[in-house]
């Protein structure tokens, strides 16, 4: 495949070629091109690339000549400093500057260069999926870590050289509600044996000391309590936490949770807060037109109007008889916690007077209905309408409005999401991994990466597919670059994209890439589509082409996010 489209690109070179030197030179052009004597190579232009990436040097470059035709095979390129070229790709390991030259020979001896330059540069890394999200490692005095990331699900701790408690230290920031008493939770598990002290642990916050403990072989749930200070006029505030190990000899340690609770004060209970004021619904608003394959003739779309203040679901054509084959997801960005209720209000209008239903649910897919109203409005009727989201829901509130029995369009505006405070607030802060999903499939996980070995292949892309621990873009999504590196133990296809947590659009990247024995590193710039939210990296195996090939192992490693301006603010 990644031949016929090199192909592809060389054939257009040489028509675009062919076409420039017949309208530049007019009738004489043959004769031109063949007193010249020598042979040309175009398409050639300068490259930036991120360090530990390839390039494609052939990439819309041809070598003609007027005797020889297309002699691109026989070019040859070099790299200085050197850097080895093999099929036209070289990988740069090292940041700099590179001087890159073409040289091509004719069957008559002719030769033709041309240069070019590459300018390979650092990133500063944004996300990596070996740390779960949030947390990081330090070490201090003697102490050096062994293990430390994910494996497998759990978040593996080791370290040797360490006496004293604050010569391993985990830490991480949690923003807190200033003057409200919060009580932590880890839950470690230590596989030192017996039943004795395996270590010494000290709690920092913000570098004071707040508790000190013992960790015992097997199940250890470390608990204490911290309330933040109100610095200047702030209500919240960014409290680092370090839980410090100390003499621990070798053993290694799981960290499985790390939770958190506060209580809400008497006359602040029950209390509703209103969370989605003036909701604005740009870069929010989704279309699902599900035609069954093309097999019914249903079309339409979903929008937000200009200013954001209302989204749009238009059914144009249908003889669907399934209402959720035609509808609008509307993204609230608003995460249901435990213990908290929520109203959720809005005004509904229709043009065509027809039934139509609006769901509240906790994700955009693989959803659980939290609420649901069925609607016939008169053209132009504006109707107000409230749901009430029970406690205890779990998730992303999103909310779907479906007609795809009847033409239609429907505006919804005015969003208001309000929660209703209850006693306390728990908080829980995931030990996150890359999940797996699909038959016929094992994934393993290590250092941030993954091997996937299939047995036999989908026929649908996402049917097979490895999901990432979630990451927050803030600012430009454009300003973002997803890297890693990748193997197969046979010549396969897969997509690899970027959809919002919980859902699919808005999708920041997506791109379809072949894997080789070889390994190689693939960079993917962000498209700028979407910010300020919760994104996950996919990788879909699932191929119609794949599935002629059985028990493959798949590699990718090394995977991380990184900035493209570093100094930009995120």
């Amino acid at each position: 495949m990644q031949n016929m489209e090199k192909n592809m690109k060389k054939i257009a070179v040489i028509a675009i070629f062919a076409l420039l030197v017949v309208m530049f030179t007019g009738c004489s052009a043959d004769a031109d091109v063949k007193q010249s004597g020598k042979p040309s190579v175009v398409g050639v232009k300068d490259f930036e690339c991120i360090v530990n990436s390839n390039i494609d040097f052939l990439d819309g470059v041809a070598a003609l000549d007027y005797e020889d035709g297309d002699i691109t095979d026989r070019l040859e390129i070099k790299v200085s400093p050197e850097v080895p070229v093999t099929g036209g790709r070289a990988y740069f390991s090292q940041v700099g500057e590179y001087e890159v030259n073409y040289k091509i020979t004719d069957s008559d001896g002719n030769v033709a260069t041309k240069r070019s330059f590459v300018d390979v540069v650092d990133r500063e890394t944004y996300r990596s999926f070996k740390m779960p999200n949030g947390f990081s490692v330090r070490t201090n005095g003697n102490a050096q870590i062994v293990k430390s990331g994910m494996e497998n699900g759990d978040f593996k701790l080791q370290a040797n050289g360490g006496e004293v408690a604050e010569d391993i230290m985990l830490e991480r920031t949690f923003t807190m509600i200033c003057g409200y008493q919060y009580t932590f939770t880890y839950a470690i598990v230590s596989s030192a044996a017996g039943s004795s002290a395996a270590g010494k642990v000290k709690v920092l916050a913000d570098g004071v000391d707040c508790a000190e403990f013992a960790v015992k072989a097997g199940e250890n749930a470390i608990t204490f309590e911290h309330t933040a200070n109100k610095v200047d006029d702030n209500d919240e505030v960014d409290v680092n936490i370090s839980v410090c190990f100390g003499s621990l000899g070798s053993p290694e340690l799981t960290i499985r949770s790390v939770e958190t609770e506060y209580y809400y004060p008497d006359n602040m209970r029950g209390t509703k807060v209103e969370r989605a004021e003036d909701f604005n619904f740009a870069a929010r608003v989704s279309s699902r037109i599900d035609d069954d394959g093309g097999r019914l003739d249903l079309k339409g779309n979903a929008w937000s109007d200009n200013d954001g203040t209302e989204a749009c679901l238009e059914i144009t054509s249908t003889n669907s008889s399934d209402i959720w084959r035609g509808g609008m997801f509307i993204n609230t960005g608003i995460a249901l916690k435990k213990d908290t209720s929520y109203n959720v209000s809005f005004d509904i209008s229709a043009k065509e007077k027809g039934k139509f239903e609006v769901i509240i649910q906790n994700s955009q897919w693989n959803e659980k209905q939290l609420g649901k109203m069925e609607f016939e409005t008169s053209p132009a009727e504006r109707q107000s309408a409230s749901f009430v989201v029970a406690p205890d829901q779990v998730g992303s509130l999103w909310i779907y409005v479906q007609s795809g029995t009847n033409v239609n369009e429907i505006r919804l505006s005015k969003l208001s999401v309000k929660e209703t405070l209850g006693e306390s607030e728990k908080l829980s802060y995931p030990i996150e991994d890359f999940v797996e999903s699909g038959d016929n499939a094992e994934m393993t996980t290590q250092d941030g990466g993954f091997v996937y070995e299939i047995s036999k292949f989908a026929e649908t892309d996402n049917a097979q597919k490895i999901t990432s621990p979630s990451f927050f873009i803030a600012g430009s999504s454009a300003n973002y670059v997803v890297t890693f590196k990748a193997k197969a133990s046979a010549p396969i296809e897969l997509v690899i994209a970027a959809p919002i947590y919980g859902g699919w659009d808005p999708t920041i990247m997506w791109s379809r890439i072949y894997l080789t024995e070889k390994e190689q590193a693939f960079t993917f710039f962000c498209n700028g589509n979407a910010s300020d939210k919760d994104y996950v990296l996919e990788w879909q195996f699932g191929s119609v082409n794949n599935q002629r090939f059985s028990n493959v192992t798949i590699e990718i490693s090394e995977i991380k996010i990184s900035l493209r301006n570093g100094e930009s603010d995120v």
